[in-house]
């Protein structure tokens, strides 16, 4: 919006200065300009894409306790990416491997407030993180966890063997273009995957040849539980919107939401993972913002039903919410089918009334919405944090014994 108030700007000036007929033309020649205009930093930002590939070239020492050097990118609260990594690693560390973990894109005081951020909203982990600055003792196994990691990765030549923790096909992020291209590359140079699912190591074991384990997500269970709520006559439908991240369906989710308000009079709506703004919305929403993660529990048990979509892998907010005792409604495809099924939530095709129907029936039938609940509930409660790290951990040794 400030960048388009410049450009009117601009134009009425010229207009005033030279007339109609020249000014517009000017102000023309002037927008097209600025759309020309290259980010003058494009060749320094991504340097790193042309780094230089140093194999792995340790033969691995067959020890029970393992060496896992991991690459993170910066980090924010709310990673749920960053919290399957460091809780990994809390439990490797407890069953006697030693880790260590390098920041990319940061100094000693970033690697600094990254470990005590790690500490205390993640996992207790035991190492520290440092910056990522090309050097590091030797190792086991060395992990990329996305793909501007993968390309620092390729450079370290003194470990046993390199591996992936993708959490989602990253290149589909990215509409066709370099980006998209960047992020692809790095499946194809033989590092051992370890996926969050088995939709990604299917597509990367058939798209790009790569040897994968998966591993399924858990939760925190001695925090997302049901919370008592107060009886209300009021229903509310939470929706978990990112604006700028697409692969999270906001524009889907929006219309979804304004096809219930139509059939389904006197909700409310809870838009979570955004602030408020200046959007018009034909419906009553709050904005609940950026909570503490030990209200989250209080929050998800207190909403009638929970719209959640995801066009790359699912995220691991349908499994918290269903161990809060929200039914969940999400979208079909093989990117979430590996978690969410109709035994567990209500999936419906990528289409706004489809969406609006599952959460319309979870809003008018109590006797329905009830054994969505309960089947959540058993399936979160099936998760298992610990068998899921041990499967991790099987995985580095397959990869580094293969």
């Amino acid at each position: 919006m400030a960048r388009t108030g410049i450009r009117i700007k601009k134009a009425l000036a010229l207009v005033r200065q030279k007339g109609v007929a020249q000014g517009v033309q000017e102000a023309l020649a002037f927008w097209a300009a600025d759309r020309l205009r290259a980010n003058s930093d494009s060749i320094q930002d991504y340097s790193f894409v042309r780094s230089a590939d140093r194999p792995a070239s340790l033969p691995f020492r067959q020890s029970d306790h393992l060496t896992i050097h991991w690459v993170i990118p910066q980090f924010s609260l709310g990673s749920g990416g960053h919290h399957n990594i460091f809780s990994a690693i809390a439990e490797l560390e407890k069953m006697g491997h030693t880790n260590r973990v390098y920041l990319v894109s940061g100094g000693q005081a970033d690697a600094q407030l990254s470990t005590d951020v790690a500490r205390r909203y993640y996992a207790p982990i035991q190492c520290r993180i440092e910056p990522f600055d090309g050097a590091m003792p030797d190792s086991d196994a060395l992990v990329a966890t996305s793909w501007e990691t993968a390309y620092r990765v390729r450079t370290v030549g003194n470990t046993s063997r390199r591996f992936y923790f993708a959490q989602d096909l990253e290149y589909q992020f990215f509409p066709e273009g370099s980006l998209r291209e960047f992020a692809a590359e790095t499946y194809r140079w033989g590092f051992f995957g370890i996926t969050g699912g088995e939709w990604i190591a299917d597509t990367l074991s058939r798209e790009f040849g790569m040897k994968c384990l998966p591993f399924h997500f858990w939760y925190d269970a001695a925090l997302y539980r049901p919370v008592p709520k107060a009886a209300t006559s009021r229903k509310r439908v939470l929706f978990y919107a990112r604006p700028r991240t697409p692969r999270r369906g906001f524009e889907l989710g929006l219309l979804t939401l304004a096809c219930v308000a139509e059939k389904v009079k006197d909700v409310e709506f809870v838009l979570a993972g955004m602030t408020a703004s200046d959007i018009k919305l034909p419906f009553r929403a709050d904005f609940p913002g950026v909570l503490p993660i030990e209200k989250l529990p209080d929050l998800y048990s207190s909403v009638t039903a929970a719209l959640v979509l995801s066009h790359t892998n699912v995220s691991l907010l349908p499994i918290e919410l269903m161990a809060c005792g929200c039914p969940v409604v999400s979208n079909r495809g093989p990117n979430v089918a590996w978690q969410l099924s109709d035994e567990n939530c209500r999936m419906a095709d990528p289409i706004p009334e489809c969406l609006a129907d599952q959460l319309v029936l979870l809003l008018k039938d109590d006797e329905l919405r009830a054994a969505c609940v309960e089947a959540g509930l058993r399936f979160a409660q099936k998760a298992d944090r610990k068998r899921e790290i041990e499967k991790i951990e099987r995985a580095f040794r397959a990869g580094l014994t293969r």
